[in-house]
């Protein structure tokens, strides 16, 4: 779990964007270069990340003390030469990571169809537009964070998540306060491209967002919330349908009058049922999707859908940015954008492991914190056998080929326990030790000892039987530099090796048996009929 936990966020990462761009004369503290100090962040990130699942806030890890300094001087210095540093960390591992994180189709075909679905994650929001009543009808004011549990204070960052690929493809900044809506909304439309489908979960402002969204063939859903028109009507309601059964209205709007020509947008309102039983809730959606898209009961399926249901972990650890304590404010983007890099890196080696094993949806929950646990304990300690310089080889590997290493690797990432996967799998501990065991070999392995390995790019000497019957201590004494063919009417009858290349031959075979073995042993399961091996010598 630590090696593929080190490959993958190898693979997150452009190997150039990790190298210190002052050079090591201004390296902070013990000179740890800003390389190694940014994976090991990632790898405490993960382990508060898996710890989420499972515990409350309250019962959290604390930090250790001299992290918060060590995220701090590390922002102080990449900031110099690379602002927003953190942002282009999470965007750029979405990108990266893609390989490994093939998207469900049944979402697909549910939510976009051909479409990207991304989601603005807002649902830690306070309450931004709260209806009270005045002198002039109605006042807007911004709830109270006692009033709202968990709301947020202050700046923060808000994640926008492909819900298909599980993965964080940006970071938007956010303040809270009406003043900051239209800023917002103006960073918001930077990050929209043509063909994406947005879904705007939380309390943001209508009238911004209507209008500053583009024409680019962008589309977007988000909630309505007070009681002020940001819009004029340009037609009657009319009934699109029944939805649990309530019915659901469609009119068409646009922007105020004062605003000029304007795009026609759709309004959809429905009346949700809470689990209680009360008094159905009025939900009031705004949306550009054209009718011929989505149609109205599509729309609201969409809008009012718990969008974090459909992720492997929990997205409250990225706003808080807590597994690196108290930071400085000017750290802090830094900090939300490493939790986010080490969420992707996560979801990606959860993805792969599912795909690789058939676990059920109990094994799938105790995945996590299994594979958390597992990193916790080795990453330190791996990283003192084999230092840095080991594994700058792996940045120069193509998709394809860590594509198939992590999934050699994920294999034997099994949450199950030994009495199951030898039932499952009919392979013995001792064996499964040994083919994990072959595994890391051969894959940490230096490319010296590979090349050494292949004794059979050494030359080759042709000698006739003849020759070799004159002349036998001859062919002996170039056996130990070289292969000795033996031919007979110029066919080989036989070849000689040294005894050194003859015991490197035999453990080449064994290894790419184990080799063989250790990537498809997972899914072996025998059919009727069917004897497998228990061991293997």
């Amino acid at each position: 779990m630590a090696v593929m936990a080190r490959l993958v966020m190898q693979w997150a990462l452009h190997a150039e964007s990790l190298d210190d761009p002052l050079g090591k004369e201004e390296a902070d503290g013990d000179g740890e270069p800003p390389r190694e100090l940014l994976l090991s962040m990632i790898v405490q990130a993960m382990t508060q990340i898996a710890a989420r699942l499972n515990r409350s806030r309250d019962g959290l890890a604390e930090a250790p003390e001299d992290t918060a300094a060590q995220l701090t001087a590390l922002h102080d210095r990449m900031s110099r030469v690379r602002p927003q540093w953190g942002r282009s960390l999470v965007r750029d591992s979405a990108g990266l990571l893609l390989p490994v994180a093939p998207p469900p189709s049944e979402l697909r075909s549910q939510a976009g169809g051909d479409l990207r679905v991304r989601v603005l994650d807002g649902v830690s929001m306070s309450a931004a537009m709260r209806c009270m009543p005045g002198p002039a009808r109605c006042v807007h004011v911004i709830a109270s964070a006692d009033a709202q549990a968990g709301a947020m204070d202050g700046p923060c960052v808000l994640p926008v998540y492909d819900p298909e690929r599980a993965l964080i493809v940006d970071l938007l900044p956010y303040e809270r306060g009406l003043v900051h809506e239209r800023a917002f909304a103006a960073q918001l439309v930077e990050s929209v491209r043509p063909g994406e489908l947005w879904i705007l979960d939380g309390h943001f402002n209508p009238a911004a967002i209507l209008a500053g969204w583009p024409s680019d063939g962008s589309l977007f859903i988000m909630q309505e919330h007070g009681c002020a028109p940001a819009y004029r009507v340009l037609g009657e309601s009319s009934e699109a349908g029944w939805l649990d059964g309530t019915p659901v209205r469609e009119q068409a709007i646009g922007l105020p009058a004062e605003c000029g020509a304007s795009p026609v947008f759709r309004r959809i309102e429905w009346h949700r049922h809470d689990a209680q039983g009360d008094t159905p809730r009025r939900v009031a959606i705004l949306t550009n999707v054209p009718a011929t898209t989505r149609d109205a009961l599509q729309i609201v399926q969409l809008a009012a859908r718990t969008w974090r249901d459909t992720l492997p972990l929990p997205l409250d650890a990225v706003r808080e940015a807590a597994a690196f304590g108290v930071i400085a404010a000017r750290a802090a983007p830094l900090a939300s954008g490493i939790v986010a890099l080490a969420y992707n890196v996560f979801s990606a080696m959860i993805g792969v492991v599912k795909n690789a094993l058939d676990l059920d949806e109990r094994d799938s929950e105790r995945l996590p914190q299994h594979m958390a646990s597992g990193i916790e304990g080795a990453y330190g300690g791996m990283m003192i056998a084999l230092p840095p310089d080991n594994w700058r080889r792996y940045d120069r590997l193509p998709d394809a080929a860590l594509r198939e290493i992590a999934r050699h690797l994920a294999v034997h990432v099994d949450p199950r326990s030994m009495r199951r996967k030898r039932r499952d799998h009919k392979v013995s501990a001792k064996s499964q030790a040994r083919l994990l065991a072959t595994t890391l070999e051969h894959l940490l392995r230096e490319d010296a000892e590979l090349a050494a390995a292949g004794f059979s790019r050494l030359r080759t000497i042709a000698m006739a039987t003849r020759d070799f019957s004159s002349n036998p201590s001859r062919a002996l004494r170039h056996a130990s530099d070289a292969l000795v063919m033996v031919t007979k009417y110029n066919r080989p009858v036989a070849l000689l090796v040294s005894i050194d290349d003859w015991n490197r031959l035999i453990g080449q075979v064994r290894e790419t048996n184990f080799d063989r073995l250790s990537i498809d042993y997972a899914s072996l399961v025998p059919m009727s009929g069917e004897t497998v091996v228990s061991d293997l010598h």
